[in-house]
């Protein structure tokens, strides 16, 4: 986990020196086999909201910058790397929906095993994997439509963006890094981060919406049921979280029940 948060925010770093603490080390405590730890530059911040131009913006430059310079092209990283206590599955993927669907698995894997097995979730994953990802991730790579994997923060929420105490410029901290689509914003989307559409309006300023454009909403619905259900893995004794993610994952379901044959 250690060098997963080590090589996640070295390569972050590169992209972003000004925003990002220096990582210094990683390592084991040498008495206590079981502990590990992390070290950074300090840097003395605010526990405000990031401004939001300035923090689009930043975000926008280390996506445009490290677009097209992931290993072999590949969506994924090079290391295992975690959010909060869950293991992402950083295994390198040639297309996006491929790597989206993955992670998506992961995630819905550790919401189960925090809930339990319950037969609507069964069904709509079925028709999230099988219908809902390939209409709204495939169009992104087919009918003459490209991106390109760029470096993503996949934990962006207020908690780990703050402004520096003195310069006020947005600090950006434990980044869970792994090659991506650029819009999966999808944390910014939940309205206890107090992010939503005035962010993510001001971060299209700087790189346009990828095409099909009329997809983006729905697109950013699917980004932000990872988070979701990882919020809902996160408090097991806490129903409404499971039941947020299911209506939309149902919502989804409704919307689309042809799958990506009936574009």
């Amino acid at each position: 986990m250690m060098r997963g948060t080590f090589e996640s925010e070295q390569t972050l770093y590169s992209f972003a020196p000004n925003n990002v603490p220096k990582p210094l080390a990683w390592g084991t405590y040498k008495n206590e086999p079981d502990n590990h730890f992390y070290m950074c530059d300090f840097y003395d911040i605010t526990d405000d909201l990031p401004e939001v131009g300035k923090f689009c913006a930043t975000v926008a430059k280390i996506h445009k910058d490290s677009m097209g310079k992931s290993p072999n092209n590949q969506y994924g990283f090079q290391v295992s790397t975690h959010l909060a206590y869950v293991a992402n599955d950083n295994s390198w993927s040639d297309s996006w929906e491929a790597w989206y669907a993955k992670a998506l698995e992961r995630m819905l894997d550790e919401e189960v095993k925090s809930h339990g097995p319950d037969e609507e979730l069964s069904l709509l994953t079925t028709a999230m994997f099988e219908k809902v990802i390939p209409r709204l991730l495939r169009p992104l790579e087919t009918g003459g439509h490209q991106i390109q994997p760029c470096l993503i923060h996949s934990d962006l929420w207020p908690g780990n963006v703050k402004p520096d105490a003195v310069t006020h410029e947005p600090i950006i901290l434990d980044s869970c890094a792994f090659w991506g689509h650029n819009e999966d914003l999808g944390s910014w989307r939940a309205p206890r981060y107090r992010l939503g559409h005035s962010y993510m309006t001001e971060y299209h300023q700087h790189i346009p919406i990828s095409a099909p454009v009329e997809d983006w909403d729905d697109r950013n619905a699917l980004y932000a049921m990872r988070y979701d259900l990882l919020v809902s893995a996160l408090f097991p004794k806490e129903p409404q979280f499971r039941r947020l993610a299911m209506d939309e994952m149902k919502r989804l379901v409704d919307k689309y029940p042809g799958g990506y044959e009936a574009m």
